[in-house]
């Protein structure tokens, strides 16, 4: 049974969703990380911290993949510097971590059908997200 990631990023908050199964039969893996801040990106004691807890996260979910929802780098709807530093950090993990832009979500994910009422409002995106994930990992 395949396991996936799916991560936006917002303002100094990483919002997860996990799902397992495949895109007709998943269920949401509850999670601690649901909506985790980066609570002062300038310390580097806790910057630090934030990534070994993620990744040991990583690890003991044991993800067939991970996906970051892509954000602008420039312009009026841009990220933020934190979610860029965010980002950063779990790119430079040991997992394959993958940068999605949200055109390929919605192209494989028009026609789906998909529950987003199993997750709280400010998880949607990572919902929609996750099940890419399973429908682009078989």
């Amino acid at each position: 049974m395949k396991k996936v990631c799916g991560i936006t990023l917002k303002a100094n908050k990483l919002i997860s969703v996990v799902l397992e199964g495949t895109t007709n039969d998943y269920q949401v893996v509850p999670t601690p990380y649901d909506s985790y801040p980066l609570k002062d990106s300038k310390d580097q004691e806790t910057v630090r911290r934030f990534r070994e807890e993620l990744l040991e996260f990583f690890g003991y979910e044991d993800f067939h993949a991970i996906g970051i929802r892509e954000r602008m780098s420039k312009g009026r709807f841009a990220g933020g510097a934190i979610t860029f530093k965010i980002e950063g950090l779990l790119q430079t993990s040991d997992y394959p971590v993958a940068i999605v832009h949200a055109n390929s979500i919605k192209s494989k994910t028009k026609d789906a059908i998909i529950d987003t009422s199993l997750v709280k409002a400010y998880q949607k995106e990572a919902m929609v997200l996750a099940y890419y994930l399973l429908a682009t990992t078989d």
